[in-house]
């Protein structure tokens, strides 16, 4: 099973974070996030945490932070300045939509 794209489980949250990039110098990565799979989410345990990597290995080199109204937003890049993981903190609308994709395709495998 292919992981899925964030624009297919994140659709707003993909439009804000591409809104966020803009006059941020970090535009050209909006191709890169359009084409992203969320490879797995975080299993750190915090409530507060809907973190997701787009990448199978997560090597951080740079972080792009952004300034939504709610929560916190980072890009995490690797050294290829290839997107490895999106930190999602305080986003509980996330957290939910991520928990509920996840639940039900795991309700569909059994």
């Amino acid at each position: 099973m292919s992981s899925p794209l964030i624009s297919e489980v994140l659709p707003d949250l993909l439009e804000e974070i591409v809104f966020l990039l803009q006059g941020s110098g970090a535009e050209p990565l909006e191709q890169q996030l359009r084409a992203l799979r969320i490879e797995s989410i975080c299993d750190c345990g915090d409530d507060n945490c809907a973190s997701f990597a787009t990448a199978a290995e997560v090597k951080v080199d740079e972080v792009v932070e952004l300034n939504p109204s709610e929560g916190f937003l980072i890009i995490d890049l690797n050294q290829a300045q290839q997107i490895c993981f999106i930190e999602v903190l305080g986003r509980p609308d996330v957290k939910y939509l991520l928990e509920d994709h996840y639940q039900t395709e795991t309700s569909e495998e059994k």
